[in-house]
């Protein structure tokens, strides 16, 4: 397929490589373009403009880091849907507003489909994502190619916004998960326990997941760089209490969403979100209690 993509970040640049390889015909565009660079060289084409990826493409997909980014990127005078061609479909693979992507649905007749992922930079490197995708049957059907290159795992859960709603509980539960990974760290460094010993008996029982594989060494190892970034997921979980609203009190995630923001505030935005360790050291003395 003739692809234009729009977003070359820690996820989209590995997704691009994977479509490349696999035959697609896909052109870039990114706010920086050095960071196309790798792809140009694995021959992805380049596109000066979100206006220039759009044109003449078969399907349109961004990756983009909020929902302001996608908004621009459809709606804008220079955006995909005042540029791609009739019959173009478009993808959002961002994780975004549910009420955005029906809003981009209903503008378009349903040619552009919501498909956050989940599965981090080493899943969008071996194509082992988990795709949710929301919007009109048909498109999806005839996005089925690009999405099995990229997932192994993917669900069309119903209508426009339906992809980015079950991507939100995915991101609820990351949360409150990793909140948990870095508390019974600190419980395990505070009682003087060897953090490797303790990941060995425990990744094998009920509170092993990919996730505790992925964050407890890297807390033993003082490792804070992102597999996913702190701002991005501060971002998920706002969306997740605004889709929500009133219907439930989701007191995990207000948390989380919380401590997100103290270490954005401490340590900066594209600090991973085992990052929130930080948050588990205790409080310096006031100046009245010194």
């Amino acid at each position: 397929m003739r692809i234009g993509w729009i977003g070359t970040g820690l996820m989209g640049a590995p997704m691009v490589a994977r479509l490349v390889a696999a035959g697609h015909q896909v052109t870039v565009h990114n706010r920086t373009p050095a960071r196309a660079e790798p792809l140009l060289a694995l021959g992805a084409g380049w596109a000066g403009s979100i206006a220039a990826a759009a044109r003449d493409r078969d399907v349109v997909i961004t990756m983009l880091p909020f929902p302001a980014d996608v908004e621009a990127a459809y709606l804008g005078p220079d955006g995909i849907l005042a540029n791609a061609s009739p019959g173009t479909i478009a993808v959002d693979m961002s994780t975004s507003s549910p009420a955005l992507a029906r809003r981009l649905a209903d503008i378009t007749g349903g040619s552009v489909l919501d498909a956050p992922v989940s599965g981090g930079p080493a899943g969008a490197q071996s194509g082992a994502l988990s795709i949710f995708v929301g919007g009109a049957a048909d498109a999806f059907e005839r996005v089925r190619p690009v999405f099995e290159v990229l997932g192994s795992t993917v669900v069309h859960h119903g209508p426009a916004g339906a992809g980015q709603a079950a991507k939100l509980v995915n991101q609820a539960l990351v949360a409150n998960v990793t909140l948990g990974i870095c508390e019974a760290y600190a419980v395990a460094e505070a009682a003087g326990l060897d953090p490797a010993r303790v990941h060995e008996s425990v990744r094998v029982g009920v509170a092993g997941s990919p996730l505790l594989d992925f964050a407890w060494p890297r807390l033993s190892n003082g490792d804070l760089e992102p597999g996913f970034k702190v701002a991005h997921l501060a971002k998920d979980l706002g969306l997740a209490l605004d889709e929500v609203g009133d219907a439930r009190r989701l007191p995990g995630t207000s948390l989380v969403r919380e401590l997100c923001q103290a270490v954005i505030d401490a340590l900066g935005g594209d600090r991973g979100t085992q990052a929130l360790i930080s948050q588990t050291q205790p409080a310096l003395p006031s100046e009245g209690q010194r």
